[in-house]
């Protein structure tokens, strides 16, 4: 069945689409030129194509972690199996950017830095779920846009806390999981009283970005456990889609509205029949695109390599591309083969 759900559609094409539209939006936010990406002009400054991105990732995430926990043999395996497919080149990307990139591009001594308590600290980016460090001493602190070693793995810390609230579907058992869905719904309740109702002033908590991804990944969570037949029914949705957009918009109740339909659209696409259902046939480069790119794109701006947001776009797929295959062939697919040693 998941072998099914990953080939027979564009999840990974999507996926990949999705990497490329961070790395695209980053290459303009690193040197300080936001305003000037492409979707940001567009529309008037209210999206950039990293949002397009995130919302693409959250929402297969969401669909096919939910998938994966209720086909798990246990809840110790589908852990490992998260553990398995984030974890060990999360591991190799931590050890990089301490020992090769810290060393060449801090401004402080070899013996200051590794000296430093915060450069040892570095290390719990192995495990996001417990939250991240984005900088190392003296790192990149000269950049035009920030210092951040790899900002994109703020994704990894709300990810990581979703994969153990969508694992309480195998805790609590077929019986039990209406609980999870009622918190679900709860959720979204919640958020759309928040939004429509107090006008984004119920709970400042609330207004972070986390949360909105998170009610996508959440929602789209939902949709699988409906069991919704979104291959006889693509082509309708993606018909009613823009429609229910324009009067979202219309009515002012863009956001609490979008964390449903943003993800029905994401799954409903990803179901459609075309070539690029193939693309897994070549590998799935995505993880290592997304977890490469930032500091890549770091190393690049620091070298003063790159004049145009375009250019680092281009310059950080040369480099990332042939890192992210080489990832995938020698790390990850190595290690998703472990999946089942622990039942």
């Amino acid at each position: 069945m998941l072998a099914q759900t990953q080939f027979n559609n564009n999840f990974h094409f999507l996926r990949l689409f999705a990497a490329l539209c961070i790395t695209f939006t980053h290459s303009f936010a690193l040197l300080g030129l936001q305003k000037q990406e492409w979707l940001m002009i567009l529309t008037k400054n209210k999206i950039d194509f990293s949002f397009i991105g995130l919302c693409i990732f959250f929402s297969i995430s969401g669909y096919l972690i939910t998938q994966s926990a209720i086909a798990s043999s246990s809840f110790i395996n589908y852990l490992w199996k998260r553990f398995l497919r984030i974890q060990p080149l999360l591991i190799v990307v931590c050890f990089l950017s301490v020992f090769i990139v810290g060393p060449f591009f801090s401004v402080l001594l070899l013996q200051d830095y590794f000296t430093n308590t915060h450069t040892f600290s570095y290390f719990r980016n192995i495990m996001p779920i417990f939250g991240i460090q984005y900088h190392l001493p003296g790192v990149f602190t000269t950049n035009i846009g920030e210092a951040s070693v790899n900002g994109s793995m703020w994704t990894l810390v709300v990810e990581e806390r979703l994969y153990v609230i969508v694992g309480l579907l195998f805790v609590l058992k077929n019986k039990m999981q209406k609980f999870y869905v009622i918190l679900i719904l709860l959720l979204n309740a919640i958020y759309f009283m928040h939004t429509v109702f107090f006008n984004s002033n119920l709970w400042h908590y609330l207004n972070g970005g986390h949360v909105f991804y998170s009610l996508i990944f959440l929602n789209a969570s939902y949709f699988y456990l409906h069991n919704f037949n979104f291959k006889n029914k693509s082509y309708a949705i993606l018909c009613l889609i823009p429609i229910l957009l324009f009067l979202v918009q219309k009515f002012k109740i863009s956001e609490s509205i979008q964390v449903l339909i943003i993800p029905f659209f994401v799954i409903a696409i990803a179901n459609i029949k075309a070539f690029t259902n193939d693309i897994h046939k070549y590998g799935d480069y995505t993880y290592g695109i997304y977890i490469f790119s930032f500091p890549i794109q770091q190393i690049i701006i620091s070298l003063n390599l790159a004049n145009t947001a375009v250019q680092l776009f281009f310059l950080t797929l040369l480099a990332v591309i042939p890192l992210s295959i080489l990832s995938w062939h020698f790390i990850e697919k190595k290690m998703l083969r472990l999946k089942n040693i622990i039942l």
